[in-house]
């Protein structure tokens, strides 16, 4: 009976925030099954996917078009596009300041209902998902950035022309941000090649699918937390002689409201006072700097992060290293026969003195 509510509830959770069944189950034992506290963790995941929606008319040719794609910062890589060419004009009363998910369904359904330019279309997105195009956009759409306006329009004319022999294209443009959970509640559609392929165009092997899976790293957190490590300069383990897979313990500094509940969540709050609490290693890595960042795992996707300098003691899960003893040689014991025989001997030798002196 509970597995039958367990899976209830995974369903329920996949089908309110977009994410995965593996990503819902996960969750949902981490936060003892309450759905409550897996949505809240999802609800604080941060928005690093750009989602760009776009217009144009090519001036000589007489081309109507609009396109939507997504860059995953955090990722590198393009997530879909998706995008109709035609003749027709009424392309130009699709409006690209409408929500980015009703834009995409807009696309979709027009691309299923009327005639487009399939090949021009299938020309676009080809070198949307191009290297070259997508180094570019990197440099371009950064989180904290001001985004620059022109250098983008600039950007997608210039994609746009390799396509069509223009001397004058007209692009309207809009972007926000979401998060990989909200994408995924997007429209559903079957993929295309391009959009099975990561970066660069690259097909992704087994092992990078297997990898992603297991959330090793930066680039599968779903929460990254501000922490603090306890220093032991007597039991603690430097910092820099630490492994993926150890333990450590920190506080959890971070001020959030999510912290809060996941530090609560996690032993690591007390009444109203934060106190340590275990967390594994997954990176260990050096600063140019000459400091050590520290990145860690509390649960799926909920990490930690640090930095301090390379020689500082934490304490850890190992055992503390010994100090090191003086290498002075000891003095062997005697065997007490040995003491005895030669207690025996000397009094021989003292009595035979004895009667030899008479």
């Amino acid at each position: 009976m509970k597995m039958n509510q367990d899976e209830d509830l995974i369903k329920l959770l996949v089908q309110d925030t977009g994410c995965d069944r593996k990503i819902a189950a996960m969750l949902l034992e981490f936060t003892g099954w309450d759905p409550g506290g897996a949505k809240r963790i999802i609800k604080a995941v941060p928005k690093d996917i750009f989602v760009l929606k776009a217009k144009f008319v090519t001036q000589v040719s007489g081309y109507y078009g609009a396109f939507f794609f997504c860059y995953d910062e955090k990722e590198g890589q393009i997530k879909r596009v998706i995008n109709v060419i035609s003749e027709e004009k009424d392309i130009g009363k699709i409006d690209i300041t409408t929500d980015w998910s009703n834009f995409e369904k807009e696309l979709y359904e027009y691309s299923k209902t009327r005639v487009i330019e399939r090949s021009k279309s299938e020309q676009l997105k080809k070198g949307l998902y191009e290297k070259k195009f997508v180094e570019k956009i990197a440099n371009i759409l950064k989180k904290g950035k001001t985004l620059k306006s022109e250098t983008i329009h600039s950007l997608l004319v210039s994609e746009l022309y390799n396509i069509f022999p223009d001397t004058n294209i007209a692009v309207k443009f809009n972007i926000e941000m979401t998060d990989v959970f909200e994408l995924n509640k997007g429209e559903k559609r079957p993929e295309t090649d391009g959009e099975k392929e990561g970066k660069s165009g690259v097909k992704e092997s087994d092992s990078d699918i297997q990898k992603k899976q297991s959330f090793p790293g930066r680039s599968q957190s779903l929460i990254v937390l501000r922490v603090d490590p306890v220093l032991s300069a007597v039991r603690g383990t430097e910092i820099k002689y630490l492994e993926f897979g150890d333990e450590i313990q920190v506080r959890i500094t971070d001020e959030r409201d999510i912290a809060d509940y996941l530090a609560e969540l996690l032993g690591g709050k007390v009444d109203s006072i934060r106190v340590p609490v275990m967390t594994k290693i997954v990176e260990v890595e050096k600063l140019e700097d000459g400091g050590t960042g520290v990145l860690t795992q509390f649960g799926p996707g909920i990490m930690g992060m640090f930095k301090v300098l390379s020689d500082v003691k934490v304490l850890s899960s190992r055992e503390p290293e010994e100090p090191e003893t003086s290498s002075v040689p000891k003095i062997k014991e005697l065997n007490p026969l040995i003491v005895v025989g030669g207690i025996v001997l000397v009094i021989i030798l003292f009595i035979l003195l004895m009667i030899l002196s008479r």
